[in-house]
């Protein structure tokens, strides 16, 4: 009998045509709207792994973001993060990602364990809604037509910036697990996976921003429950790239 001549590769299945690229991620053209607040550490606490450690009112940080281009293509994304403690470094783990691209929802999961769903997320500049209004809004829906999170911002002023752009660089966190094809055996894999997010960008601009959840969902994305205590910053950058990548540690759990 014959056999399959295909040679293994490190590529995701199916091999012979990967659903994304490995390696580290590029992004160019993005825009991005970063709203951080402050939460309770008892409305947060069970979103979290118990290694972890928080403060008594943990920074969130909400993102909506607008990419031009990427390593996957166009698409738009919603991030929300928590500020945690690990091993005595400080990381943004992050609770829940919902973005419009089937190829970065796969890489991001598999590669380094972001929790990501495809969903709809809309991303509005205010010179094309139509009403001459300052706001610029976003909001996500999951599933379709379930509007779950809403963000608004009014931009008050620009922030003087550096002809190389500001540069931002983030520690971030993830729970990365592959459940055992084996009913009641133990995940094949469980670690936590440190990277950094690196951001640069030639506009930016200070405002006043807030979340909301118009349409909450109990079953699929109970993040409402996550109380806002009070708001401390609301930033547009734009003209932004940004660069992801593994920090070379891994830590099983």
């Amino acid at each position: 009998m014959p056999f399959g001549t295909f040679q293994l590769t490190s590529d995701a299945i199916p091999q012979y045509a990967p659903p994304y690229p490995t390696g580290s991620c590029d992004f160019t053209g993005s825009t991005i709207l970063v709203i951080t607040y402050r939460t309770t550490a008892s409305s947060v606490a069970p979103f979290i792994p118990n290694m972890l450690e928080i403060d008594d009112e943990p920074l969130i940080t909400v993102r909506l973001l607008r990419h031009s281009m990427t390593s996957f293509g166009p698409y738009n994304e919603y991030t929300h993060g928590v500020e945690v403690r690990y091993r005595g470094e400080t990381y943004e783990y992050f609770l829940s990602l919902i973005l419009d691209n089937e190829s970065p929802v796969l890489a991001g999961r598999e590669q380094y364990g972001f929790p990501k769903k495809l969903g709809v997320v809309e991303f509005n500049r205010s010179d094309t809604m139509g009403t001459g209004t300052r706001v610029i809004s976003g909001h996500v829906e999951h599933p379709p037509h379930q509007k779950i999170v809403q963000l608004n911002y009014i931009p008050v002023r620009k922030q003087p910036v550096p002809e190389a752009g500001m540069g931002v660089e983030t520690l971030a966190l993830n729970l990365r697990v592959m459940p055992s094809p084996i009913e009641g055996q133990p995940p094949s894999l469980r670690e936590l996976m440190p990277f950094r997010l690196k951001v640069t960008a030639k506009e930016v601009w200070e405002g006043q921003g807030e979340v909301s959840f118009p349409e909450p969902s109990e079953v699929d994305h109970p993040l409402h429950r996550i109380e806002i205590v009070r708001y401390e910053s609301a930033m547009l950058l734009r003209e932004a790239s940004l660069w992801l990548g593994p920090t070379g540690d891994v830590f099983s759990v």
